[in-house]
């Protein structure tokens, strides 16, 4: 009766619509612009004042519109932060937002030259004060110098978080009561230094067998567990029809574009072991996954799983278990753990998590509501991510970028993090630039290069935390 009563629930939000959101939240923009200041010591600065008065700034700078804002900018002018403009002299409208505020930091907005030049002094202003940058740097706002490019560097970061728009305190969690990291563009990561957690006695059978969990109150699968060999897989032409299966959290949605299938559905109905290696098409192993989960995450386990059974006729002993979060629907992910029987796991051994994400779509783990969260795809009033041969008339991201992180660290040119940061850079642009010139499909073009925006990421991440920590201005600061 509960499973029955959860489905008509799920059904019902089926037609319920999700309400819009902009291409990036604030706690959004908050978290990524810590994290490539102080990379894994971010959430010691949660409570400082500086950062507090930095993503301010950012806020009115970069997300400022229809009249938000005013307690931002209270707030700093009670930090003393000097010749600020009002709420009226930096407003814009949403459907600016973009043109405005998603170009190059040297781009003009024609339609409010002044409103623009207004936010950039804003947080100009604000990162001198944060610094003390000098007074000159106060009053005329320079368009060179350290002052200019860290305020640069933090607009950068918002239009990247708006690339990537994935919220990671969504995607983060725990499995089995250890801290899983949020996505950060690959589809899955090694737990227990991919070591499985199977039991001695376990690790020694070659019974082939297959268990499924029966469903808890919410009617939602549980662990499924199999000891699969040549006995047990699945025969050729063995798959049941499915399509009458209601998972918990199921909604029908298409993202062209976007989903890498056709039709582009967002979600399947996902085998915690696949049909290939135990044949079971029933409720109990079908849970509410992304395509992206089912194709770029289970599917190479599986398929590894599936060839060494049929080359070696080895028992692996495999286990799935569905991540949900306290009362959600949709799981947030699924760990997979193999090990292969016979040779003592030197065949198969492997214990993952499998993100149940889809790069560019806000997925709502409580009901499996959605909507798209990438306001940038496709469009064109915005700086992109990369292009080919970049130039001053025709920039990417990366190309400017660059050119700041070139002015704020250059007496540190030389040093290995810089060299280091500069040569991984390179290497991502050159890949992301060619996105597309392989006759791919526009959603495997838009997966290519969402992974290429993660790498960005996390290379800045890694490497402008160390090299700021050679910089005086930021040691003054954040000792």
């Amino acid at each position: 009766m509960k499973r029955l009563s959860v489905l008509l629930l799920t059904i019902a939000l089926m037609f319920s619509s999700a309400v819009p959101t902009y291409a990036c939240d604030e706690s959004q923009t908050n978290t990524y612009v810590k994290q490539v200041l102080f990379g894994d010591q971010a959430s010691q600065y949660e409570s400082d004042e500086n950062i507090k008065m930095l993503l301010n700034a950012l806020f009115l700078c970069s997300e400022q519109h229809d009249n938000l804002g005013q307690d931002k900018l209270t707030q700093l002018k009670d930090k003393r932060v000097g010749m600020l403009p009002t709420l009226s002299g930096i407003n814009v409208s949403g459907d600016s937002l973009l043109d405005c505020a998603h170009n190059s930091w040297e781009y003009e907005f024609v339609g409010d030259k002044k409103a623009q030049a207004n936010r950039k002094k804003t947080l100009q202003r604000t990162v001198n004060k944060v610094f003390d940058f000098g007074v000159i740097n106060n009053i005329f706002c320079s368009g060179s110098g350290k002052c200019n490019s860290f305020s640069a560097l933090l607009y950068y970061t918002h239009i990247l978080s708006d690339y990537l728009a994935d919220d990671p305190n969504v995607t983060e969690t725990n499995v089995h009561g250890k801290s899983v990291s949020s996505y950060t563009g690959q589809p899955y990561i090694e737990l227990n230094c991919n070591i499985p957690s199977f039991t001695n006695s376990q690790k020694k059978n070659t019974a082939s067998f297959a268990q499924f969990s029966s469903f808890d109150s919410l009617g939602r699968c549980g662990v499924a567990f199999a000891n699969i060999s040549t006995d047990n897989m699945a025969p050729s032409g063995s798959r049941q029809k499915i399509g009458s299966i209601i998972p918990t959290g199921w909604t029908i949605v298409r993202y062209p574009g976007i989903v890498n299938s056709e039709p582009p559905y967002l979600y399947n109905r996902c085998h915690l072991i696949a049909h290939q290696l135990n044949g079971n098409d029933t409720a109990a192993n079908l849970i509410t996954g992304t395509r992206y989960l089912n194709v770029s995450g289970m599917n190479p386990f599986e398929r590894k799983v599936a060839n060494y059974i049929q080359s070696m006729g080895n028992h692996v002993l495999y286990r799935a278990t569905p991540i949900f979060e306290g009362d959600n629907l949709v799981a947030s992910g699924v760990q997979l753990e193999a090990y292969s029987v016979e040779d003592a796991g030197k065949g198969i051994c492997f214990n993952v998590y499998c993100y149940n994400v889809q790069p560019g779509v806000s997925i709502n783990y409580a009901n499996g509501l959605n909507e798209i969260s990438d306001e940038t795809y496709d469009a064109d009033n915005m700086i992109p991510f990369a292009v080919s041969n970049p130039s001053d008339s025709n920039p990417d991201l990366i190309y400017e970028v660059n050119k700041h992180l070139a002015i704020l660290f250059g007496t540190q040119k030389s040093s290995f993090n810089y060299t280091s940061m500069m040569n991984q850079i390179n290497e991502i642009a050159n890949n992301a630039r060619v996105v597309g010139d392989k006759g791919e499909s526009e959603a495997q073009r838009y997966i290519k290069l969402k992974g290429y925006e993660y790498e960005y990421f996390n290379t800045l991440k890694t490497y402008i935390p160390l090299l700021l920590q050679n910089e005086d201005f930021f040691n003054s600061t954040f000792k």
